[in-house]
């Protein structure tokens, strides 16, 4: 058994696991209340490839993602459908569930986070850190999703921590680890042998006192010989590569963008000199990095991505002790803030080099923000550190621990209670869903929209819809492009001119753009009540009193698929 002195030793790290497990699984089944589409990809698959051994088209197997070959049509990061396939295979398809395996490996990201500091700093600015990855807003935000930034983050900190404290050849069990990092997200496959690269110098030099050179040559081999097997692979698969994301001078929206600013400029002699397929890339790769680094961006609105425009990725107070942190490194332990800094910046690029847009995608910046994190740790250690009164200091810790829970409290009451009614991952489509679902043991069900295969794999999810039963119909029906199960089919904005046969129920996107003047009932927007989907021949909502406009709204509705006819009908359809 545990000593009681052990157990006191270990009650720190114990309790910023449970405010972890806190943040991200308190209403995991109701926030996010839908799904996106690249979520999408990972789970549905996941689940078909459990059920059948292929994916939903019944050709793809998780497996050949090892060879990178992808399923029809995607070009998605690869392990997170062999993670699904062991988590999410046996289980039903529903959100709590698809967001559970981020869920999990997010805490335990917490876990490597305090092991890799803990080496490189010490036990107290190791518990900082911690504390301060368990209720940051960007990885309580991404672990409740099934996006692929957590998998990756974990794996390269694994290898981190293995790096920081193997010996010899003890070394190269990081290479596996690097391996899974590289086939868990796309974005972050640009940087594993840089990442790699900076660690190894940094622990030669630094740790191992120039000893080991040949295993960590070899480890770094094994990473260039990897990448390269992968440039190969998508040089056999054209189709399959995303290459021609990356920014280099010679992009054709490098020279778009050079050939509109010549035509709208005053021809001058140094026109060339200045506007030229160089210049036009280095000014998007600076406002990049500016961009980046914005404080606007990281503490107070966040991105489309991050999406919940009331709040940053980091709490204001983050600001404070990022600086401070980094200020006290530099002057005290040089050689780490260069180490950490040079980390930091490999984090970024991902985004500066993918594509010619200059807006922020967080996602692609995953890397970033944990040494971000670690810079503000090590900010707090040495500001508490800074009093000389053992009380003082106790002090000043509880107050900065007190702030850190208050930011927290009121990060998560607008993630949970103002971020669902906005209507981010197409929560309207998850409402068509279970309208039609429970409108089709009555009537033949068409949805018109301009994106009918997303819908109708949003559609499978939301109802359960894919098991041994379904998945031969579901590949027959996707291989001939027909987008339908039971009595519910999907088509294009094609809208027949009647509409008024009372068997069919006829749910039309608005995005269709076309202006039927019918009555007709409404799916709205939540945040304004702006119509989404328009129903024709309705059937299930008669004699339920519509409200005109969603009103009221509170978590438990959210349980959407468990709602009567009757409760769903009057909070989520409306009566214009």
């Amino acid at each position: 058994m545990l000593s009681k002195k052990t157990l006191i030793n270990f009650l720190p790290l114990i309790l910023i696991l449970l405010l972890a497990v806190f943040a991200r699984f308190i209403f995991l089944d109701k926030v996010p209340n839908a799904i996106g589409g690249d979520e999408m990809v990972y789970v549905l698959n996941a689940k078909a490839s459990f059920v059948s051994g292929y994916d939903i088209f019944g050709k793809w197997s998780p497996w050949q993602g090892l060879l990178f070959q992808y399923p029809q049509g995607e070009t998605q990061a690869e392990l997170p459908y062999i993670l699904d396939y062991f988590l999410l295979g046996p289980l039903p398809l529903n959100l709590f569930d698809a967001h559970l395996p981020n869920a999990l490996l997010g805490i335990l990201l917490i876990v490597f986070v305090f092991l890799s500091v803990k080496e490189l700093l010490g036990r107290q600015v190791a518990l900082f850190a911690a504390f301060l990855t368990s209720i940051n807003p960007w990885f309580v935000y991404i672990g409740r999703t099934a996006y692929e930034a957590v998998p990756a983050a974990l794996f390269y900190f694994i290898s981190l921590y293995i790096l920081l404290k193997a010996k010899g050849w003890k070394i190269l069990i990081a290479f596996p680890f690097l391996v899974l990092a590289f086939y868990s997200y796309i974005a972050t496959k640009l940087i594993m042998v840089p990442f790699a690269l900076a660690i190894c110098v940094y622990v030669y030099f630094y740790i191992n006192k120039k000893k080991y050179l040949r295993q960590y040559l070899i480890l770094l081999s094994l990473c260039v010989l990897f990448v390269l097997f992968y440039v190969v692979s998508l040089k056999l698969n054209p189709s399959t590569s995303r290459l021609g994301e990356l920014l280099t001078p010679f992009n054709s929206d490098i020279a778009s963008q050079v050939d509109a600013i010549r035509k709208t400029s005053i021809q001058t002699p140094f026109t060339g000199i200045f506007t030229n397929k160089y210049t036009v890339f280095a000014n998007i790769i600076f406002t990049k990095v500016f961009n980046i680094f914005s404080s606007a961006f990281l503490f107070a609105t966040g991105d489309e991505f991050f999406s919940i425009w009331r709040h940053g990725l980091f709490y204001y107070i983050d600001g404070l002790f990022i600086v401070l942190g980094s200020l006290f490194m530099f002057s005290k332990k040089r050689a780490m803030f260069v180490f950490i800094a040079s980390l930091l910046l490999i984090g970024i690029i991902p985004h500066v080099i993918h594509a010619g847009t200059t807006n922020n995608f967080s996602i692609h910046q995953t890397m970033m923000y944990p040494f971000l994190i670690i810079l503000a740790g090590f900010g707090i250690y040495e500001s508490i550190a800074w009093f000389k009164n053992k009380n003082v200091k106790r002090l000043a810790a509880g107050v900065i621990v007190v702030l850190y829970l208050f930011s927290f409290a009121n990060f998560m009451n607008i993630y949970l209670y103002w971020f669902p009614l906005q209507g981010y991952f197409d929560f309207p489509v998850r409402i068509v869903s279970s309208y039609a679902k429970r409108a089709s043991n009555g009537q033949k069900v068409t949805v018109y929209s301009t994106v009918s295969f997303d819908y109708f794999k949003k559609y499978l999810f939301y109802i359960n819809g894919y098991n041994r039963q379904t998945e031969g119909i579901i590949a027959k029906n996707l291989n001939n492009k027909v987008y339908t199960l039971g009595n519910v089919t999907f088509v294009s904005c094609n809208i027949p001119d009647n509409l008024d046969n009372k068997n069919n129920l006829d749910i039309i996107d608005v995005k269709c753009g076309e202006n039927l003047n019918l009555k007709h009932l409404s799916i709205s927007r939540l945040s304004d009540g702006g119509e989404t989907f328009q129903i024709y021949n309705d059937k299930i909502c008669q004699g339920v009193a519509l409200n005109r406009y969603p009103q009221n709204i509170t978590l438990n509705d959210f349980n959407v698929e468990s709602l009567t006819n009757g409760k769903f009908c009057n909070t989520f359809v409306s009566s214009l």
